[in-house]
């Protein structure tokens, strides 16, 4: 079973709804939304790989019509560079697949 990144969404909805998360997550996510840290997710940092990775996508994303915001691009090459599968309600994580056929996203 893959290992799960909670996009922010998923982490305000979990929030609302009391549940119990277990995965990774991003520390841009945790700026969007601070009350994540009280899940007790282990906190993914950028590097500079995942900079790099994030450049190739929003161009690929650019020149495909489908761009996507700069910081969710970020998480998508963290999400990649680590093996994991991102957990989301943005359906736009989507448009990744056509330009990264082994990008793992849910979208719920």
């Amino acid at each position: 079973m893959e290992k799960s990144l909670f996009n922010t969404n998923r982490l305000i909805d979990a929030y609302r709804e009391k549940e119990t998360l277990d995965g990774y997550t991003t520390i841009l996510n945790l700026i969007e939304f601070p009350k994540a840290i009280e899940f007790n997710l282990r906190v993914m940092f950028p590097s500079k790989s995942d900079y790099h990775l994030a450049l190739k996508i929003s161009t690929e994303l650019l020149k495909a019509g489908k761009p996507i915001p700069a910081v969710d691009s970020v998480i998508a090459a963290v999400v990649y560079n680590n093996k994991l599968k991102l957990v989301t309600k943005d359906k736009h994580f989507l448009f990744i697949k056509k330009v990264m056929k082994d990008f793992m996203v849910d979208v719920v």
